[in-house]
């Protein structure tokens, strides 16, 4: 009898732990050292629901109580995430299909990505971490397929369409910008690569660089701007949620994560994401395949905004 008192009391304690991280997550908190979980709210739901099935197996029904509470506070805190509120898209205007890629400075198979690029087809590849390999294996097969090309500070832009201006924002991190003549108009696009958060850099590195992301595109909540890249945090997270409310921009909707690449699809984090300003509507958003980096891929459609 004390045994299994024990081992309902252990159940009991390791319920109150997911509850407590769901709490964590759902209180969102803006503090540098204290949203560190919130950024792991996919892989700790994992964890939190395969306990709850455990619990359901044990009949450990108080802790099984407790731990579907903390699932339930979980979904909630990823549910922006995943379902993100966007203007509904203009489909009869054609689409501009965007892949990102950050491809690992020390990838030695980047040119693998192209076998989801012919797969996918799309108008815009943008790559970050683009060392000398890369340079000399995939950029130029994607050039056979996307002429137009521009390259600054391992950050690269591979387009179908004219290039017509390209920029650089190197004010307390680091982004690349290029002006494209797509079919349904100019479209403004951002390739943004943020450090990561606390405690592998210095607890105000990432949110005064998200800060620096505000006081760059709030200006731009109406336009056809998208912004894409690796945040190293998540659209759930404190940073990227101020960011939203801040500038008006909106995430793709993330169901999938894309770090780390090889672990499967529930525990990896959705910390390669694109925004879009109020003009433009993002749809069809996917995790692509490993090949070799430490991040999976993503694929987007980009549509101009119906006029409210």
């Amino acid at each position: 009898m004390f045994i299994k008192r024990l081992f309902s009391l252990a159940c009991f304690t390791v319920s109150l732990i997911w509850l407590t991280l769901a709490a964590a997550c759902l209180l969102n908190p803006a503090n540098p050292k204290a949203y560190l979980a919130d950024i792991f709210t996919a892989p700790i739901l994992t964890g939190a629901s395969l306990c709850l099935g455990l619990h359901l197996l044990l009949k450990q029904r108080l802790s099984a109580l407790v731990t579907l509470t903390a699932v339930a506070g979980l979904t909630l805190s990823l549910w922006a995430q995943m379902f993100p509120e966007a203007p509904p898209p203009d489909r009869s205007a054609p689409p501009v299909r965007l892949i990102f890629a950050n491809l690992w400075i020390k990838n030695q198979t980047p040119d693998n990505l192209m076998a989801w690029v012919d797969q996918e087809k799309p108008d815009v590849v943008a790559l970050v971490e683009v060392g000398p390999l890369a340079e000399n294996t995939l950029i130029p097969a994607l050039q056979k397929r996307l002429p137009y090309v521009t390259l600054h500070h391992q950050t690269a832009i591979v387009s179908r369409y004219p290039i017509r201006q390209t920029g650089t924002k190197h004010i307390g991190y680091s982004t690349a910008t290029a002006t494209l003549e797509t079919p349904s108009g100019l479209l403004e696009l951002a390739v943004v690569h943020l450090t990561r958060p606390w405690p592998f850099t210095a607890p105000d590195d990432q949110p005064g660089q998200v800060e620096h992301l505000v006081q760059d595109f709030q200006a731009q909540a109406q336009s056809r701007t998208v912004l894409v890249g690796d945040f190293n945090t998540t659209p759930s997270a404190a940073a990227l949620a101020q960011f939203s409310r801040q500038t008006g921009f909106q995430p793709a909707g993330s169901r999938k994560g894309t770090w780390p690449a090889a672990l499967p699809s529930p525990l990896r984090l959705s910390i390669d994401n694109a925004f879009a300003a109020q003009g433009l509507s993002l749809q069809h958003r996917k995790a692509g395949p490993f090949y070799g980096s430490d991040h999976r891929p993503i694929r987007v459609d980009i549509y101009p905004a119906q006029e409210q």
